[in-house]
C-alpha cells in the first residue's frame, strides 16, 4: 500500500483516488465496510469538504505504517479541517449559519 500523489494542493477538489493506491483503496474499504461502487469518484462530488477530508484522513491513517509520506498527507488534511472549522466559525460569528 503507498501514497500515489504528494501534491496536496487544493484537497478541496481530490479524493481518496487522488492518493491511495488500489491496494490502499480497497483495505479502506474494507475497514470502512464500504464498496467502490458505493465511494465512487462522483459520490465526492457532492460530498461535503467535512466528508472528504475524513476519508482521506482514514486512508492516511491506513498508511502511516507503510508509507513515509502519510504524515504530510495526514497532516494536510488536518490543515484543511482547521481552515473549515476556523471559517465556520467566522461566519456563525457574522450570523450566517451553516450547517
Amino acid at each position: 500500500m503507498k501514497l500515489i500523489s504528494t501534491d496536496f494542493s487544493n484537497l478541496g477538489k481530490k479524493t481518496i483516488y487522488d492518493f491511495g493506491d488500489d491496494e490502499a483503496i480497497n483495505e479502506l474499504f474494507k475497514d470502512e465496510e464500504s464498496t467502490k461502487d458505493e465511494i465512487t469518484r462522483e459520490f465526492f462530488d457532492d460530498a461535503e469538504h467535512l466528508v472528504r477530508f475524513q476519508w482521506m484522513k482514514d486512508l492516511a491513517g491506513l498508511l502511516l505504517h507503510t508509507d513515509p509520506n502519510a504524515k504530510k498527507f495526514f497532516n494536510a488534511v488536518e490543515k484543511e479541517f482547521e481552515k473549515y472549522w476556523k471559517n465556520r466559525e467566522e461566519k456563525a460569528k457574522k450570523g450566517i449559519i451553516i450547517d
